[in-house]
């Protein structure tokens, strides 16, 4: 099985991949900007390394779909072709594809990114600050309700609230 959690930056998309991958043996919590980030000088092209880096996430996925394993995959996508991707790895791995949009709205959006901003809890959150802000908040909700009307199978869920992550 091969989950995709689609959200604005902020939407908790990688807390709730941490959480779901907890509940599966050997699941996969695969974080695209992780290996985006990991390239040597990625920011000198931040698109041919984004672009990079999904090539080497579909190679991950498939190898780990291979052994038997599932994957939660938790990335911003405002465009459908890296989920039509994940669609087909899934369909020729003989895996099932879940796709989950999550939901904020602009004014909790606005206030998490604010939040992100002043104490970032990741690395990424680091570098993803200086790329979006509070006063993106309008656009992004925008573009997840505008991926969502090109993928209505996708199930929506509200991330308005708040989750306790475990101590590990």
């Amino acid at each position: 099985m091969v989950v995709l959690l689609n959200g604005a930056p902020g939407a908790g998309k990688s807390t709730l991949a941490d959480l779901v991958a907890r509940q599966r043996p050997m699941m996969l919590a695969l974080d695209v900007d992780g290996i985006k980030h990991a390239l040597g000088r990625w920011d000198d092209d931040p698109g041919a390394a984004g672009r990079d880096a999904r090539r080497l996430a579909v190679a991950l996925i498939r190898e780990h779909l291979a052994a038997g394993y599932d994957v939660t995959v938790a990335q911003y996508l405002a465009r459908p072709e890296f989920i039509e991707e994940l669609e087909r790895v899934s369909a020729g791995s003989g895996a099932q594809f879940v796709e989950v949009v999550l939901v904020v709205d602009v004014l909790n959006l606005s206030q998490r990114l604010r939040e992100r901003q002043a104490h970032p809890s990741r690395h990424e959150h680091a570098i993803n600050n200086s790329l979006v802000g509070p006063a993106d908040a309008p656009r992004l909700a925008a573009t997840i309700d505008d991926i969502q009307r090109l993928r209505p199978r996708s199930t929506r869920v509200d991330a308005s609230g708040s989750v306790r992550k475990p101590s590990c």
